[in-house]
């Protein structure tokens, strides 16, 4: 075959993949429109209790949670409204801008407003703590408290950092999105659900329940480590509220 051909019938078996994936896995919630990004979200629980909103971190979606059990239990006290952070799960994320983690706030304020959500609690997780301490510090009205799991603020050198940028330059990116990254990622995920679990298993249930993961990561982009926000220690006046529905 000539390279041509090859090329055709990789890119027309990806496709036919993709559409398969996609089918497999169609959104689970709805969305709303803000700023030209289209943000997929659930809402669920508690519709008459406090508003409690789900950040998740860098290369997961909202079944983060769903699996997890957290959304569900926090739904018997609360209003939950759990994002898909733009790139991220059926989200989109415009190349018109820099998605940094004041951009991301600014986002999802302006996605609470159009909800008529009025004060929330946040809770983010891993790179998502980022973009929840963001939205405390420029919009403390809208914030009543902030819960940081597992939060990453400092900037270190991270070798896989680099190894993992291809598909934030432009162009670059965008080829690599419809060509190798689904496949690569599919061929990692095992690996890294092993690292998030280590030392024990995986547990079965993930393995059964995430979304195949070139479809998880379709749209991500890596850290950003140099673009941290002021830490919650520069803001005295915030304070997480426990939530007992957790566990």
């Amino acid at each position: 075959m000539q390279t041509w051909q090859i090329v055709l019938l990789t890119v027309s078996i990806l496709v036919v993949l993709s559409a398969v994936v996609s089918r497999r896995y169609p959104p689970i919630g709805t969305f709303v429109e803000c700023d030209g990004v289209r943000l997929h979200y659930l809402d669920r629980g508690n519709q008459d209790g406090p508003v409690l909103v789900l950040l998740h971190g860098n290369g997961m979606m909202v079944q983060d949670f769903v699996i997890s059990g957290v959304l569900n239990d926090a739904g018997r006290r609360y209003r939950v409204l759990c994002f898909d952070r733009p790139g991220f799960g059926h989200s989109t994320r415009p190349r018109r801008r820099s998605w940094t983690p004041e951009a991301e706030a600014e986002l999802f304020a302006a996605a609470l407003r159009r909800l008529g959500v009025e004060r929330a609690i946040v809770v983010g997780h891993s790179w998502g703590t980022l973009v929840t301490v963001a939205l405390g510090l420029r919009f403390p009205e809208l914030v009543q408290g902030l819960v940081l799991a597992s939060g990453y603020y400092f900037p270190t050198w991270r070798t896989d950092v680099w190894l993992l940028s291809a598909p934030a330059v432009p162009v670059v990116g965008n080829l690599m999105r419809y060509t190798i990254s689904p496949l690569l990622s599919w061929l990692m995920m095992p690996k890294l659900l092993g690292k998030m679990f280590e030392p024990g298993p995986v547990e079965r249930s993930v393995v059964r329940s995430v979304p195949t993961a070139g479809h998880m990561v379709h749209h991500a982009a890596p850290d950003r480590l140099l673009d941290t926000v002021e830490l919650i220690f520069a803001w005295p006046n915030i304070h997480a509220e426990p939530i007992h529905s957790l566990r």
